[in-house]
Formats: structure tokens, C-alpha cells, sequence
């Protein structure tokens, strides 16, 4: 099984939507396909919060949590119906049923042991080719939906491959791949293909974005090498991360 991380950029529109459905098609393997919310969609619901709490968040964390996941089980509805529609036949998948965390909202942290559990349980029960879950959000033993942290898709995709023991990891990005410097503000930029973990993790230490800090360690303890590629040119070569 490989693991596809689809981020918001990648679903801001139809089209983006659509350019999912033509990577997906072109290969056959099985996928676990995780998918951030639409566009800019986290901001407006943290700003619909805000207005809720009186623009003061402190003290609402369990809120916040409750009223932002939705953006990415809305975003998962509409990726696997055209799925579907497109003769993709595929199974969704609600995180927040699946990855258990503890009641740290906004920051919350994944109970691996359980989780496996509750993962393998589902795909016993609904076996399927194509999986399409949500990146950055999961729930509590109780059923409160909790979310790991801005930008946690990543982080998302690479524990489900940890857990699956995927053969790899690929984030569709809206760039080319890791680049040696931000392109926007150094014209000699450059492309990196080849990266091990430690670079990649000196990189984000660094103050890089490109991927969620936490990304890298459950794909490491399984030697599971990362994909970053353009899903605007799925043929690109981008970066490669591996030891």
C-alpha cells in the first residue's frame, strides 16, 4: 500500500479535484489517500470560532477543534464522490473513528497502540483498494473530534504509513519539491532531489514549511521513503527523502 497526501492547495477548486482523480488513476496500487480541506477553508472556520468566542480562543481549544475538522470531512465527501463517479471505487474513511488521541485540543496527541487496532479493525471490515480519510484531524475515546496541530496532514500521512507499513509516501505539493531556498525571495533556488532524514529534519529546523515538522519520524522508525512532487506535474521528478 502506498499513502498519498493531497493538500488544501490540491483541492481549492473543481479542477483540483479533477487532477486528483488523474493521479490516482495512474496506478495501481492500493492507496490510502488523505486530503486536507478545501483551499483556505481551515482559516474561515478558525475565523467563524473567533467570532463564536468573542475573538478570544483562550480557553475554547475543545471548540476549536469540534467546529475546524469539519472542513476536512467536507473536503473527503466531495474527493470520494467524484472518486466514485470517475469508476474509482473507493471506501472514505472517518479519522476522527479511527486515530485515537488524548483530550490535548488543538495539540493532540496519537495513541499509536489503539490506533493500529482500530485501523486494522475497519479495513477488515470494509476492505477496499482506495481508501480517502482526512489529514490533521482525529478524536478522542469518547468521540470529540481533536486536530494534531496547523498543517498536520502531513504528520497524518506519515503515521498512517507507519502503521500500514506502506512502501511509500507521497505529498502532492504546489511546488516543485524541497528547494535549497525560498524561490519567492532567492532567484537561485534550486531543486533538491535527493534528501536522507537528517537533512530534511536540519531543513525544517531551519524554519522551512515545506513539510509538518513531526512528518519525518514515524517514516524513519520504518525506513519509509518520502515523496514531495508537484500535483500539477505528477511526471516531475521532485524530492526524494530517504536514508
Amino acid at each position: 500500500m502506498r499513502v498519498f497526501k493531497f493538500g488544501g492547495a490540491s483541492v481549492r477548486d473543481a479542477e483540483g479535484i479533477r487532477n486528483i482523480g488523474r493521479i490516482i488513476a495512474q496506478t495501481d496500487d492500493r492507496l490510502m489517500v488523505v486530503v486536507s480541506a478545501m483551499g483556505k477553508t481551515t482559516n474561515a472556520l478558525e475565523g467563524l470560532t473567533r467570532a463564536l468566542c468573542g475573538y478570544d480562543l483562550t480557553g475554547f481549544d475543545m471548540l476549536y477543534d469540534q467546529v475546524v475538522s469539519t472542513g476536512e470531512l467536507q473536503s473527503t465527501r466531495i474527493v470520494s464522490a467524484y472518486l466514485n463517479h470517475c469508476g474509482i471505487a473507493n471506501e472514505w474513511m472517518d479519522i476522527t473513528r479511527i486515530m485515537v488521541t488524548d483530550n490535548a485540543f488543538r495539540q493532540a496527541n496519537v495513541d499509536t497502540d489503539l490506533t493500529l487496532r482500530q485501523l486494522k479493525s475497519y479495513m477488515r471490515v470494509h476492505p477496499a483498494h482506495v481508501y480517502v480519510t482526512q489529514g490533521f484531524i482525529a478524536g478522542t475515546a469518547d468521540g470529540m473530534r481533536t486536530t494534531l496541530g496547523r498543517e498536520g496532514s502531513d504528520y497524518t500521512a506519515a503515521l498512517l504509513a507507519n502503521l500500514l507499513n506502506a512502501e511509500s509516501v507521497t505529498l502532492w505539493k504546489d511546488v516543485p519539491g524541497v528547494m535549497s531556498a525560498d524561490p519567492l525571495r532567492d532567484s537561485s533556488a534550486h531543486l533538491l532531489p535527493h534528501l536522507t532524514y537528517d537533512e530534511t529534519e536540519r531543513i525544517l529546523a531551519q524554519g522551512a514549511q515545506i513539510i509538518h515538522p513531526k512528518t519525518i519520524a514515524p517514516l524513519r522508525e520504518k525506513n519509509i521513503p518520502l515523496y514531495v512532487k508537484p500535483f500539477l506535474n505528477p511526471e516531475a521528478e521532485g524530492t526524494v527523502i530517504k536514508d
